[in-house]
């Protein structure tokens, strides 16, 4: 019986309204060895939901296949396979939920359940955090989806051995779709049926096909690191220039609009660059101006004599947009106790004002209610979808992918992070 043992992250629990965003696929041969696998991230058109339960951000997804061009390729891992995941029905809804979407007809049963089957073992394991546990298996990367994938098959492995293959018959479900893939039911099957299923599927199976693009974790923890050092790249590029220019006022100023989110994109990188020329810097004066915006940072962190954890994070944070190190942080830190007091041009404020219109989206560190509260009473009109008349989008993540920062993007809504909210709201 050949097997694919498959894992996702989505962005929630509803299949009907929310996508997968990562997928992991183990594929076993007859004796339960490793043949094949494949694990991508998914862009899902929209906000990633719970970072902190997949550990996912917005800005991992940007550049992701979606599922529709990842479908064709995952439908020939799955064909002529039994598919098994743990607490399978909610696997198998999304998935069956997604290829329906994507107009890619596919079997998804029979299918094998391992926290069904862990039952015969001990009726109170439910979480594969717990089957692992049991059994003594290594999951160094809980809810991601290959290291999740790679978990659940070991433990199918073990637990075939030690129970034996009837006890499969308890884990085994029959599932059932509609057209547009979404679920129907299940049921359990019996020794003649499973037999008869498992035969079935063993004849559909699908050669092969080219690998579709795929970015795992990996690959996009580098990107994002890649993009963070997109500015510094520009920098390094620009040519020498003898004389020192007269100031780099307006270049700190928009250097400060562009951190306010804490994420330099690559037209923003662009434009600072075209500026620098503009104004007749070259790398030496802007490596000096970055030190020195630095160093205004150092200076507010430490207006009250105490630089919190969160306070460095941020410092170390902006050194990185900027091409610095964790050492430069150190250095503007000396600097500002030792006496130093750095304050850079501001921009025009741009700020919050009363009247505006404020629309929220994403997962926040507090609830809704509390941000839509404090923007009311500060004056702000809290309303639920972007619009031409939206004057700021407040996004969990300022690289978002969820549908109304995207149309705030292409509106020209101003789109900020939560901490840039609670720093400009208007006191009344």
């Amino acid at each position: 019986m050949s097997i694919a043992v498959v894992d996702l992250e989505t962005t929630g629990v509803l299949p009907s309204v929310d996508r997968v965003i990562e997928v992991g696929v183990v594929l076993l041969d007859d004796v339960g060895s490793v043949e094949h696998e494949f694990a991508t991230l998914v862009d899902p058109g929209r906000d990633i939901g719970p970072t902190s339960i997949h550990g996912i951000r917005a800005s991992d997804v940007v550049g992701a296949p979606t599922f529709a061009e990842v479908a064709p390729y995952l439908r020939t891992l799955l064909s002529g396979r039994v598919v098994v995941a743990h607490n399978a029905l909610f696997d198998l809804r999304f998935l069956g939920r997604e290829f329906g979407r994507a107009g890619v007809p596919i079997e998804l049963s029979p299918a094998l359940c391992t926290m069904r089957l862990a039952g015969q073992i001990d009726r109170s394991i439910r979480s594969l955090a717990a089957i692992c546990e049991t059994l003594s298996v290594a999951n160094d990367q809980a809810h991601a989806a290959l290291s999740d994938a790679r978990a659940t098959a070991t433990a199918l492995v073990r637990m075939r051995e030690t129970l034996g293959e009837l006890a499969l018959l308890d884990a085994a479900l029959a599932v059932d779709f509609d057209v547009d893939g979404s679920y129907l039911g299940s049921r359990s099957v019996g020794a003649v049926d499973w037999r008869a299923l498992v035969a079935d599927v063993a004849t559909s199976r699908r050669p092969f096909i080219d690998p579709c693009r795929s970015v795992p974790r990996s690959a996009a923890e580098a990107r994002v690191r890649q993009r963070d050092g997109y500015l510094a790249t520009l920098v390094s590029a620009l040519p020498e220039i003898a004389g020192a220019p007269m100031t780099m006022a307006p270049y700190l100023a928009v250097l400060d609009q562009v951190l306010e989110d804490r994420l330099v994109s690559v037209d923003e990188a662009d434009q600072l660059i075209a500026l620098a020329g503009e104004l007749g810097c070259g790398p030496a004066h802007v490596q000096a101006a970055h030190r020195l915006y630095l160093d205004a940072l150092a200076t507010v962190a430490l207006a009250d004599d105490v630089v919190t954890d969160a306070e460095r994070a941020d410092l170390d944070r902006v050194a990185v947009l900027l091409g610095l190190q964790t050492s430069d942080v150190d250095v503007a830190l000396t600097m500002v106790r030792s006496g130093a007091r750095v304050a850079v041009p501001r921009r025009p404020a741009a700020g919050l004002s009363a009247g505006d219109k404020i629309v929220f989206t994403g997962e926040m560190s507090r609830p809704r209610s509390e941000f839509e509260a404090a923007a009311r009473a500060a004056g702000l009109v809290p309303v639920a979808s972007v619009s031409g008349k939206t004057n700021v989008l407040v996004c969990a993540d300022p690289e978002s992918q969820s549908g109304k920062a995207r149309k705030a993007r292409a509106l020209g809504v101003r789109v900020i992070g939560e901490a840039v909210f609670w720093e400009n709201l208007p006191s009344v």
